[in-house]
Parts: structure tokens; C-alpha cells; sequence
């Protein structure tokens, strides 16, 4: 028997999408969604927004802090933009242009969180569909609601920590506190670790002790280098 793709759904989001993602054949499971609108694993997780919702959280300063915590709570965020022109139908938001894009772009090039345009709910439906496709049917990964803890351990601002660190979300953080044991371990190994270069100058890969840790290339140890130990010259 066939898996359905399954995809949980924050509860307030339209009927006529959830209608849609059971018509392409997806188990649909409604929740009240502290962080995202859509989880599609334990890693995957889409907020979406309307031209429209765009402005209102830009406005009430919302839509910052909501890929913020996107970003801390899955590895992989996405950002449906749907029905973009909407968001240009007020008067005075067709002279502030600039203001619309400067948040896009910050959100794409500085936070690092892809933004996935559609037309309306038809074809949102579908980016979900084939998202939820590619994650689950190729890696199988759990489907989970995640919640900010209220009162935060140790363990958590540890974690917190570490996610502020290039390319690094919360399994990857999970995984650098499993090995180093705390925060000042893992800056440590970064900084200790010695890079592997080819006879050009091209970095090809790591020794030391993340030497043998996967996903932990080269250049994720070179970005957080970077991070860590450069001043940014202001003159």
C-alpha cells in the first residue's frame, strides 16, 4: 500500500488549501502551530504569506521575528510568498517598494531562508505537495510540531548558542554539543581544526577533531572562522 505524504497544518489556514493538499492525495493533520503554518518533517517547516500578510507583518514588525524563530527551530525554513502584486494594492505601499524587496532580499540573502513564489492557494498547494515529496518519500523524515520551551535549560541556551553560528541549526547543534559537550568545546574544535588544501590553494578538507564528524565540511569550518575571529572594518 502507498504512504501518504502526510503534513501537519496550522488550523487557521485557509479551508479551501487544506481541500486542496487532500485532493493531491496528502494526509492532512490540523494543529495550533506555535512556529510555522506547515511542517513537513523535523526539519522542514514553511511559513506563508500572502502579499497582503506581508505588509501586515512588516508593518507590526512580525515578520523578523517569525523567521527568526523559523530558523532556530528547523534546519530547513521556507518561505511561501503567495500572491505577491497584493501587497502593492494600498496607495502608499506602491511608493515604499523598496522597503517590500529590502525585506525579501535580507530574508533570502542574510537569514539564508529560500522564498518560494505562487500565484494563489492552487499552486501553493502543489509547492507543499512536492516539498512534502521530496523530504518524505526520499529521506522518510518524522513529521513534527516543535514548540518554544517556556522556561529554558541550560541544555536549551546551549543550544540557542550554538545556532547562532554559521549554517547551524537545531540538529546541528544538537550533534556539535553531542560531541564537544559545550559551547567553548565546539569553538574551540573550530578554531583548532586544520584545513586540508589541494596543491592550487584549494581547501579540499578537515583534519583534527572534526575531521571525522559528517556534514562538517571545509567551509562550514572557514564561515564560523571567519565569524568568530574577524573584526569588520568599518572605515
Amino acid at each position: 500500500m502507498e504512504k501518504l505524504l502526510h503534513i501537519i497544518v496550522d488550523h487557521r489556514e485557509p479551508k479551501g488549501l487544506k481541500n486542496r493538499l487532500r485532493k493531491l492525495g496528502m494526509s492532512i493533520e490540523e494543529k495550533q502551530l506555535e512556529i510555522a503554518d506547515f511542517i513537513i518533517s523535523d526539519q522542514v517547516a514553511c511559513e506563508r504569506k500572502t502579499g497582503i500578510d506581508l505588509i501586515a507583518s512588516i508593518m507590526d514588525n512580525r515578520l523578523f521575528e517569525q523567521i527568526d524563530r523559523l530558523i532556530e527551530t528547523y534546519d530547513q525554513p521556507i518561505l511561501i510568498l503567495e500572491d505577491f502584486p497584493s501587497a502593492f494594492d494600498r496607495v502608499e505601499w506602491k511608493k515604499r517598494k523598496k522597503h517590500v524587496y529590502g525585506a525579501l532580499t535580507y530574508i533570502f540573502l542574510r537569514r539564508q531562508v529560500p522564498v518560494v513564489p505562487t500565484s494563489k492557494i492552487a499552486e501553493t498547494a502543489i509547492v507543499l505537495n512536492r516539498i512534502a515529496s521530496w523530504v518524505q518519500e526520499e529521506h522518510e523524515d518524522p513529521v513534527i510540531a516543535r514548540k518554544s520551551p517556556r522556561k529554558k535549560s541550560l541544555h536549551d541556551n546551549q543550544l540557542y548558542f550554538l545556532q547562532g553560528l554559521h549554517k547551524t541549526g537545531k540538529k546541528k547543534a544538537d550533534i556539535l554539543l553531542n560531541q564537544f559537550k559545550t559551547p567553548e568545546g565546539v569553538i574551540s574544535a573550530i578554531l583548532d581544526s586544520e584545513i586540508i588544501y589541494t596543491r592550487t590553494g584549494n581547501p579540499k578538507g578537515v583534519k583534527g577533531r572534526f575531521g571525522d564528524l559528517k556534514g562538517f565540511g571545509h567551509k562550514y569550518i572557514l564561515e564560523n572562522r571567519k565569524l568568530l575571529s574577524e573584526r569588520e572594518n568599518k572605515s
